[in-house]
């Protein structure tokens, strides 16, 4: 017992171990006292020997401020098989329950959003594109739906940054561009907003466990933004470029199951539909026709599996269907119909209307954010454009081939109006002509509120009927014969009223347009091309048929011609009779005014639309409009296939 009470004695009374100062991490700068004074500093903490031996209190150490190296980051494709981090989905998750609450809220047989079955996650995202995880404002992203100004992109930017918690180098790009695409990109991909909008509601469910998807928006809300920041087209492309190489491993992966499908047919919608946003001249038909490929090989697996019947179904279907018919539309205009095969859709595109046209009481509509309330008149719009193009080719080539004969033989040799080529697509014309002036619009107390304050249901009838009337306008501005047989004409000849006998297809053409009796064909296509600019000045800027309206624009705006002065044969000046010399009439300010709404218009879209396909529609009418006021017989599609110009305007 004493030699252990003595060894504790020892203990105690020896020194504690001085504590080896260089295993402690160094600031290599002293406190900030040693620091002015220039004195040597030991470090310690927490203060240093000098400060402690002179009895005042250490000021302590600076700290080395930390520097974001981004020198080392790689750009990586996404493993389809790596699953998402757990805290990302809690928090999604949350965030859905105060949407899926709003949705509930709403009358569910008015809903067009597509329905996913989420049997199965696809866990998928990218390693350095952008993890969901480091968003700063996830929760901002599903709150209600708030209707914002209509160009107020750039606002929304700085707000963001403002509210960020963050300095503004730190702000992740991937985040800010999801972000974006819902604050504003999601609002002009559809003609209305909301929480029953699919591409803000539906895109807002999958995208985080959807890579395809989560770089689909990316590119979407980059091009955009390219409007105003030029550096962010590069962006754009590579998130575009990332989409393709996700849709491919999702391809090799072999998903094929219903939920894939519907996945990889909303993302071909999302990166396809807006190639010509990155670059104007590409028109993205090899994406078109993968998704009439996608649609109808889940249209057959659903058939075998017996799941066509349910309403939920019915409505994924036709919302499918009524996007592919608009995109259809758009191509149309800028590729053939021998090239693209459009009939690969069959019998779905007959019955697009059926709901439109039930005027029985038991049906309402609810408008698709792309087709509104008519997809049937867009489908007839589509396959008047393909039945243009293909005719003016075939008499482009014809008259290549005349002009070298007439050469040879050193007479002109003109081009038989009675040729074969002529006569099928005349026939072929006015069938479609015939079939537009019998469509019915729905009356608008069928009509469904989407619940966008910005577009009203009635704007929706607006829309439809100036597309009826610029499909009919193309027709008649391409095969003049059929016009001719509408028109009332003087000498009470067949088709005018003191005839009395009416063809029934030129009574419902009166009853669409009015027409005076006395108006010669020319004067009515200038007459048709006006009443569809008043059809267009009621939808005010901030309306959602905005996106749905630029066709409608470009078609009609080749029409508003000024009657061309005649010049004299002899000095080649204009005559003394030439309207030159002539009063202004009223008929020219209303086509000054067209014009000049025309413009303005345009100069909207690239303001509040991805400006490059609108940046070449406006080359092509003002050239379009150039030539016509020299007396040229010129047609806006033949100047955009001169100009190179051709884009998808929508």
């Amino acid at each position: 017992m004493g030699e252990t009470d003595a060894a504790a004695a020892l203990q105690a009374t020896s020194p504690a171990p001085v504590k080896n100062a260089r295993k402690s991490p160094k600031s290599r700068k002293g406190c900030l006292r040693c620091k002015a004074k220039r004195l040597k500093c030991d470090e310690r903490k927490p203060e240093c020997y000098q400060c402690n031996r002179k009895q005042i209190a250490c000021p302590g150490y600076a700290t080395q401020p930390f520097v974001w190296s981004t020198k080392h980051e790689k750009m990586l494709v996404a493993d389809p098989n790596e699953p998402m981090p757990l805290n990302t989905k809690q928090l999604v998750r949350e965030a859905e329950k105060s949407i899926g609450a709003e949705e509930k809220a709403s009358s569910p047989d008015a809903t067009t959003t597509v329905v996913v079955h989420k049997k199965n996650e696809i866990d998928a995202q990218d390693a350095s594109g952008g993890d969901p995880q480091s968003t700063l404002a996830t929760r901002k992203m599903y709150q209600p739906y708030i209707p914002a100004p209509a160009n107020d992109s750039l606002a929304a930017i700085r707000q963001r940054l403002n509210q960020a918690s963050v300095p503004e180098f730190l702000i992740h790009v991937p985040t800010m561009l999801v972000e974006h695409y819902f604050d504003k990109v999601c609002t002009i991909f559809s003609s209305f907003d909301g929480t029953l909008n699919p591409f803000r509601s539906t895109v807002g469910r999958l995208w985080d466990g959807s890579a395809p998807i989560y770089y689909a928006i990316q590119s979407m809300a980059a091009a955009y933004l390219a409007n105003h920041f030029p550096r962010m087209a590069a962006v754009g492309v590579q998130m575009q470029r990332e989409t393709y190489k996700c849709l491919y491993q999702s391809q090799q992966a072999g998903k094929d199951n219903s939920e894939g499908l519907d996945k990889t047919l909303l993302t071909v919608l999302l990166v396809g539909q807006t190639t010509a946003w990155h670059d104007s001249r590409d028109l993205g038909l090899l994406h078109l026709k993968t998704a009439k490929r996608l649609n109808r090989k889940r249209k057959e697996q659903q058939m075998l599996m017996g799941d066509t019947g349910s309403r939920a179904m019915q409505r994924q279907n036709e919302f499918f269907d009524q996007c592919i018919v608009y995109w259809d539309m758009l191509a149309g205009f800028v590729e053939g119909i021998d090239e693209f095969d459009s009939g690969e859709l069959g019998p779905a595109y007959n019955t697009l209307d059926t709901t439109a046209a039930s005027n029985d009481g038991v049906e309402q509509v609810f408008p698709h954010p792309w087709t509104g309330v008519a997809p049937k008149i867009q489908q007839l719009f589509a396959q008047v454009g393909r039945l243009i193009r293909s005719f003016r080719r075939v008499i482009a080539q014809d008259t290549t081939s005349l002009n070298y004969l007439s050469l040879d033989l050193g007479f002109d040799i003109a081009i038989p109006q009675d040729s074969i080529a002529t006569m099928e697509a005349t026939l072929r014309a006015q069938s479609l002509e015939e079939e537009l002036l019998a469509v019915e619009l729905p009356p608008v107390t069928k009509l469904v509120d989407a619940g966008d304050e910005n577009t009203p249901v009635q704007q929706y009838l607006i829309l439809a009927e100036a597309y009826r009337c610029v499909a009919l306008l193309t027709i008649y501005r391409v095969f003049p014969s059929i016009l001719e047989k509408r028109i009332p004409s003087l000498d009470g000849s067949i088709g005018s009223p003191d005839s009395g006998f009416v063809d029934p297809v030129t009574s419902q053409f009166a009853t669409v347009f009015p027409v005076a009796p006395t108006q010669p064909p020319s004067d009515f296509l200038i007459s048709l091309a006006l009443h569809i600019m008043s059809l267009l000045e009621k939808l005010p800027t901030n309306s959602g048929t905005r996106c749905l309206q630029p066709i409608i624009v470009i078609a009609a705006a080749s029409e508003l011609r000024f009657a061309p002065p005649s010049n004299d044969p002899l000095s080649g000046f204009p005559s003394q009779s030439s309207s030159i010399f002539s009063s202004i009439t009223n008929r020219e300010i209303d086509v000054a005014h067209a014009r000049r709404f025309v413009l303005q218009r345009l100069q909207e879209f690239q303001q509040g639309l991805p400006a490059k396909p609108y940046i070449k529609g406006q080359q092509v009418i003002q050239e379009t409009w150039a030539r016509a006021d020299l007396g040229q017989d010129v047609y806006w599609m033949d100047v955009m296939e001169e100009l190179g110009a051709q884009t998808i305007f929508g």
